[in-house]
């Protein structure tokens, strides 16, 4: 689908068909389905990756305000036991941080072994 640009003062209306699901995309009760599969199976990883204590997982979202980072946690993160996991939010990076590589700051939060 091509994105149509919007000009200034121009209108906006969501119910365009620009704003439709896009083609070939599931329908919402084969979306669920598939979503209810992959928390199961995150759920017996996170249990595994507990167990094994040998590795940990860090997940780094990157985006603008409002780009749907807290969203994508909590839904994705959400249904996982909360025990084993932990989420850090950043704000604006000082001038200290900017000087540095732009993961310089998630490594003092890099999750102990069995961890996310």
């Amino acid at each position: 689908m091509k994105l149509k640009p919007v000009k200034q003062g121009e209108r906006v209306r969501l119910r365009d068909s620009e704003a439709a699901r896009p083609a070939g995309l599931p329908d919402d009760d084969e979306l669920k389905a598939r979503l209810d599969k992959m928390e199961k199976r995150l759920n017996e990883l996170q249990v595994a990756l507990y167990a094994e204590e040998k590795r940990s997982l860090l997940v780094v979202f990157q985006a603008r305000d409002a780009g749907g980072k807290d969203g994508a946690v909590k839904r994705v993160f959400g249904p996982l036991n909360p025990q084993g996991s932990y989420v850090q939010s950043f704000k604006a990076p000082s001038a200290h941080e900017l000087a540095h590589d732009y993961l310089w700051r998630v490594h003092h939060f890099v999750p102990q072994k069995g961890y996310i």
